[in-house]
């Protein structure tokens, strides 16, 4: 397995041809370091770039929703540490 690696639209492009999507993104996770990343085949390298603009609405509109998923995720995070703390703290009476 072959792994190299460019960038698109300011993220990351991981070109791997075990990916089996014509563009992949992970899903987000609780990590908070983790950034979103185009997981693509050889074949869909050397496509995109020869026609760019044609894709680049598309590729900024992916990592968009990715941004917004992530936000969600790490709210929801926020939101379930905050109930076990609210739940393991004895009430003020």
């Amino acid at each position: 397995m072959s792994i190299k690696q460019t960038e698109w639209c300011s993220v990351p492009v991981i070109i791997d041809d075990a990916t089996s999507e014509l563009f992949q993104m992970p899903a987000p996770d609780e990590d908070p370091d983790q950034q979103p990343a185009f997981h693509i085949t050889q074949s869909t390298a050397d496509l995109v770039p020869r026609d760019f603009k044609r894709y680049q609405p598309s590729l900024q509109r992916m990592v968009e929703n990715w941004r917004e998923d992530k936000e969600r995720v790490m709210q929801e995070k926020k939101a379930q540490a905050g109930e076990g703390r609210s739940m393991s703290s004895p009430g003020i009476i």
